[in-house]
């Protein structure tokens, strides 16, 4: 039957290109504007004389066939086994779209070695397909990529126009004998170090090759040459995004550590953040000059504080360092890791593939292993599988406003600072709350003291101590100094006459005593009286009244806050509370006829003799105190 076929292929038929040249000469001879129709009309008659031939064929042979008492019967297709599902067990095969490539009709003018070519582009072809239990199937595309390269890995040539090629993934089995022609050209030059402008598939595909160490000895030649690939071929920007990633890949799944130690002198890493170089930083035991990191990530707000300035900057900015250093030996004692407090911590990164976008088959590496790629990058096994951890960026931003606060206010303490505050506990509590064991490491009162005992440390080695006051002279104190001094008689018995004056003035009879005293009251009439009398209630409503605050005051209350509304004005308190309600101070204020700059500095400088903090600032009630004094305002 094949014979029979092929002579008629080789006489009669006619491929596409001619049936369109026949088609195109009878348009011509019709009118401009019916070209089309009759274009049409000559490609469906055409078409039905092939098939109508082909058919004519096909049955002769076939009557051939069968009259020959030799020839070979087909073999009877055996009959599907189906699961219970009804899944057929037959193995799955690629569809004829996955596997076509573009045919293309030769030019007779080919040279012997041109047709070789041809000839092992065929055989490569054959390579994707392989038989199991009996059917013909398709091998996985990374399996046949390797199998189809190192089969051609050895091609070089010299094509002399170049085909075009825009598929996303390149393959051999699907590229023509042109595209697959031009790369080899353009791969030839690549060897040696020519690397021409051309379409993206054919860099792709020769970086694939490179990936699979086809063409090459060694995994770091393959290395070696993909760097090259990124370095030299300028017009393929795609690269910037591929290359990083691959490179990583191929570094951990290919022992080359010892010809590179360092993979980072190799890559083009882009632009971090501050947070993260800071947190990289943090990572590698680097806690100088880390102030700026901590205020931005921080719940306490320390540039608001009256405290913080241009002179007191550095030295938060010192203490800050050598209390970073003393906790993190403190936390690892506890078995905790302060970075990851501070700055984050390292999380599976599910949406990692080895070597993403690129055809690899991982069988041709040299095998996994862990590497650290950063301090915020790295390749390690979990469970039984490799995965790639990158850092998450979630900083405990209450923990940080504790130590801030903590550290300032040992600075304030040491510089003689006028006010002192004292931090909040609280704060830790309600971020740990679910984390019994961070809970237990933060609220230990050992915490509380490395911080005290390193800012002391850092006070002491930079001689930072209260300044002494001068010590004041005492009232009773009278420089004196030697003068010459003078007495004049005449004006003593002056003196003497006029206080003789003045003491008859103030002496009174006995005679007037009551009814002197009755003529006095006569005088200020009633409404006077009672105009004096309000104003010296109103005056007496003002003054504390300690015992009757302190009788309103829940009993759960510590004792320094006890102490601290007890000493408050009936005014101060209603102020307070109707902040604690969200109104308006300085409003409140200016209905009792008081300025709110004067009565927020009162109510300060009470807090600061029971609580030893200030608890308004910039007009507002400080976050870290608005509950109790919520429930001490009620």
């Amino acid at each position: 039957m094949s014979d029979y076929f092929k002579k008629f292929i080789d006489t009669s038929g006619k491929n596409l290109d001619e049936i369109k040249k026949i088609a195109e000469k009878m348009a011509k001879r019709t009118v401009k504007n019916v070209a089309k129709t009759v274009l049409d009309e000559a490609e469906k008659t055409v078409q039905k004389e092939i098939r109508k031939k082909i058919q004519e064929v096909v049955s002769e042979a076939k009557s051939i066939a069968e009259s020959t008492e030799n020839y070979p019967k087909p073999e009877k297709i055996p009959e599907r086994k189906t699961f219970g599902n009804g899944i057929s067990a037959k193995p799955p095969t690629l569809t004829p779209d996955e596997i076509a490539y573009p045919h293309e009709s030769l030019p007779d003018t080919l040279t012997e070695r041109e047709i070789q070519l041809v000839e092992k582009i065929s055989e490569m072809r054959k390579l994707r397909e392989m038989t199991y239990n009996g059917y013909i199937v398709q091998r996985c595309a990374e399996v046949t990529f390797v199998l189809q390269g190192d089969f051609m890995a050895d091609v070089t040539d010299d094509f002399p126009r170049t085909a075009f090629c825009g598929m996303p993934t390149p393959m051999y089995a699907a590229m023509s004998i042109s595209q697959l022609r031009t790369y080899f050209t353009w791969r030839t030059d690549a060897r040696r170090g020519i690397y021409r402008e051309t379409d993206k598939p054919y860099v792709l595909l020769y970086a694939y090759e490179l990936l699979n160490k086809i063409g090459v000895s060694s995994s770091e030649e393959a290395f070696a040459k993909l760097i090259d690939l990124w370095s030299f071929c300028s017009f393929a920007k795609y690269l910037n995004t591929l290359m990083p990633r691959w490179l990583k890949d191929f570094y951990a799944f290919n022992d080359i550590s010892n010809a590179y130690p360092d993979i980072n002198a190799f890559l083009k890493s882009p632009k971090k953040n501050p947070d993260e170089l800071a947190c990289e930083e943090l990572f590698e035991k680097n806690f100088s000059n880390k102030l700026a990191f901590l205020e931005n990530n921080s719940a306490y707000e320390l540039r608001k504080s009256t405290f913080y300035s241009d002179e007191t900057k550095p030295l938060l900015n010192g203490a800050t360092e050598i209390v970073l250093r003393a906790l993190d030996k403190y936390c690892e004692e506890k078995e905790t890791d302060l970075c990851t407090l501070l700055g984050g911590q390292m999380k599976k990164d599910f949406s990692w593939k080895p070597f993403e976008s690129a055809l690899v088959n991982l069988d041709r590496a040299d095998g996994f292993h862990a590497v650290k790629i950063s301090a915020s990058e790295q390749y390690c096994i979990r469970r039984g599988e490799p995965v790639r951890e990158c850092f998450s960026f979630t900083p405990q931003r209450k923990f940080i406003g504790f130590v801030l606060k903590s550290i300032e206010a040992r600075l304030r303490l040491n510089t003689g600072f006028k006010r002192k505050i004292v931090p909040n506990k609280a704060l830790l509590e309600s971020d740990f709350i679910n984390r019994e064991k961070l809970l237990n490491v933060v609220t230990d009162e050992e915490f509380s003291r490395v911080i005290q005992s390193a800012v002391d440390e850092f006070c002491r080695k930079n001689g930072i101590f209260p300044q002494k006051k001068s010590p004041k002279k005492s009232e009773d104190y009278v420089e004196y100094t030697k003068k010459d001094i003078s007495i004049d008689i005449s004006k003593l018995q002056e003196i003497r006459e006029k206080s003789e004056e003045t003491a008859k003035k103030l002496i009174v009879e006995e005679t007037l005593g009551e009814d002197y005293l009755e003529q006095l009251s006569e005088r200020i009439s009633d409404e006077e009286f009672d105009e004096k009398i309000s104003e010296f209630a109103e005056f007496s409503e003002d003054l504390p009244e300690t015992e009757q605050n302190r009788a309103d005051l829940p009993e759960d209350l510590p004792e320094e806050w006890r102490g601290f509304f007890s000493d408050l004005t009936k005014d101060e308190r209603e102020i307070l509370e109707k902040m604690c309600e969200g109104k308006s101070a300085d409003a409140v204020c200016r209905e009792k006829g008081l300025l709110p700059e004067t009565v927020f500095e009162e109510i300060n400088n009470k807090a600061m003799d029971f609580v030893l903090d200030i608890v308004i600032e910039n007009g507002e009630i400080i976050p870290d105190y608005l509950e109790i004094i919520k429930k001490a305002a009620r």
